[in-house]
């Protein structure tokens, strides 16, 4: 059983690294076609701007501009002051942190109320160390 798990381990550690080279090679074959496909973007954007466009169709394609907004918070303490001394509550999002709920699980021996917490368990190998002895 433990020859077989020998052979197993190898395997793994063998198709983990084949894998890891391909998509390295993958990320490399894509930089070029990226590159250019960011530039054609730029262009593209920059003439729908300097029309006032929203949409641009056109025979080959219909071309839009979509807007993700991000808000990272630069200086936690003060944002939860402003929010609370403000009220506005609706600035934060609602979730639980994994790790203070699990935490307070191994202290209180329950849930918090309103919380579940689930584990997703894989297996991870790593590759011998080179000073390990065979």
């Amino acid at each position: 059983m433990a020859e077989d798990m020998e052979k197993r381990v190898g395997q793994y550690v063998a198709i983990r690294d084949t894998i890891r080279d391909m998509e390295t090679r993958h990320e490399q074959e894509l930089e070029k076609p990226k590159a250019l496909l960011q530039k054609l973007g730029g262009i593209i954007h920059k003439f729908m701007d300097d029309n006032n466009l929203k949409n641009l169709r056109t025979e080959t394609g219909t071309c839009y501009v979509s807007t993700r907004w991000t808000a990272p918070v630069q200086d936690a303490d003060a944002f939860m002051k402003f929010v609370i001394d403000s009220k506005n509550f609706d600035l934060l999002e609602r979730r639980a942190s994994p790790t203070a709920v699990k935490a307070y699980v191994e202290e209180h021996n329950h849930l918090p109320t309103g919380v579940s917490l689930n584990a997703l368990a894989s297996v991870g190998v790593r590759r011998p160390d080179s000073k390990a002895k065979s």
